[in-house]
């Protein structure tokens, strides 16, 4: 006679066999479950030691804090910055993150590695069930039955936003027109066509200035899609693997590839500026200013610019020509003149206005302002000089941030699969 055990991930029923085997895959949400032996009886759970650091790592996604996931990672796993950000970010998307590094008391086990991937395995179901849950509970009755998968959505009844207003939401889950899985990138060229980018499967949709889907066209499939820019000519920028490529965002035909000074060089995001060069991160710790060609004019080393350990993730570029680089370690932007002279840093962690715990996305508007996205608590806003002035966007996960020559900013809300379209009233 079977015994009916409760799913860890999701607490659907769970059957065993009789003969009281080693795992089991529960029916509902596919997850591989560890049994264990106890005096009492089969219990469909494990009895690792670490069941709690991954638990901690899951928590502390739940509440979009991404950045402290990863230190607490590599505190309790002592993996490396990359294989961390790595494995938090599949676990943050619903994928398996692949083995979690064993503590020298694991002696490399490999039943330890074992329940050590079910656990993240697990970690992520809950994640993308209680994202769903959350989903469902808080997006107003009005914005469910207005929702149109492929058109627009009515923005639902709220209290206006204390400095910008929402005058466009579209989008929805899946993979067909106007229907995102993970998008985390956001870009607008000059005619006010919106770019989606996924960051798996290297699919980006075109969207007109209304949120009407226009046409879709597929980067390389295979790599992770990091960041997404666009010229006001509709040239579209995408950096995939370490490389800057060009397509035309029209049709998604590719125009080459800019060059790189080496093949040891591996740029993660690119920022355009007005007069046409770009400002792209290259490598983990500098800054490159690159002509209208891609060749690099020159290089700034971050950590000596700032005196300090400094990690550069995103990078944007004000009409003034001045640089503000997002470092997602030390929580912080960082200010440098046009000539790459640091100037001041601000942000970092902490639960006041003024700072920026998990930052994600950055972009300038046309008055200088500072958008900065930070998981959880929408986009905080920053004057020139890296005074706090104001917020909008609610407490939510907010990714890739773009904005229109018309106070118009673009954000990528990637956990609720939709784009949203704010005007700045201040």
């Amino acid at each position: 006679m079977p015994t009916t055990l409760r799913c860890p991930a999701c607490s659907a029923p769970l059957e065993i066999p009789a003969q009281h085997a080693a795992t089991s895959r529960c029916p509902y949400c596919g997850v591989a479950v560890l049994l264990s032996e106890r005096p009492q009886g089969t219990q469909a759970a494990t009895n690792d030691p670490r069941a709690d650091d991954v638990g901690d790592i899951v928590a502390l996604l739940r509440a979009g804090q991404r950045i402290q996931a990863v230190k607490l990672y590599r505190e309790r796993f002592g993996a490396g910055l990359k294989e961390s950000v790595d494995a938090v970010d599949r676990i943050a998307a619903g994928q398996p993150a692949g083995t979690v590094p064993l503590p020298p008391s694991g002696k490399g086990s490999a039943v330890g590695c074992a329940v050590m991937l079910l656990l993240v395995i697990v970690g992520a179901v809950m994640i993308w069930r209680l994202s769903r849950a959350g989903e469902e509970t808080t997006t107003p009755p009005a914005a469910q039955e207005s929702r149109d998968p492929v058109g627009a959505v009515a923005p639902g009844p709220s209290a206006p936003p204390a400095f910008a207003d929402e005058v466009l939401r579209f989008g929805s889950e899946g993979t067909g027109a106007g229907r995102f899985t993970d998008a985390r990138g956001v870009a607008v060229d000059g005619a006010g066509r919106i770019y989606v980018a996924e960051y798996q499967g290297g699919r980006v949709q075109v969207f007109d200035s209304a949120g009407a889907f226009v046409t879709q066209w597929i980067a390389d499939p295979k790599m992770p899609l990091v960041d997404l820019e666009a010229d006001r000519g509709g040239t579209v920028y995408v950096v995939q693997y370490g490389r800057i490529r060009r397509y035309e965002g029209a049709t998604g035909k590719l125009l080459g590839e800019l060059p790189r000074p080496s093949r040891m060089t591996s740029y993660s995001d690119v920022a355009l500026a007005l007069d046409g060069t770009m400002w792209a991160v290259a490598g983990t710790s500098q800054i490159a200013h690159l002509g209208r060609d891609g060749a690099v004019r020159r290089t700034i080393d971050l950590r000596q610019a700032v005196g300090d350990d400094a990690s550069p993730e995103r990078v944007a570029v004000a009409g003034t020509g001045d640089v503000y680089v997002l470092d997602r370690w030390s929580d912080e932007v960082y200010h440098l003149a046009p000539d790459g002279r640091f100037v001041d840093r601000f942000g970092g962690p902490g639960e006041g206005p003024e700072s920026t715990p998990s930052p994600e996305g950055i972009a300038i508007d046309g008055r200088g302002r500072v958008l900065v996205s930070d998981l959880g608590r929408g986009i905080r806003v920053f004057d020139a000089a890296g005074h706090y002035v104001g917020e909008f966007g609610g407490q939510e996960v907010v990714f890739g941030l773009a904005v229109t020559d018309h106070d118009e900013v673009i954000a990528a809300f990637r956990n609720r699969h939709q784009v949203v379209k704010f005007r700045l009233d201040r």
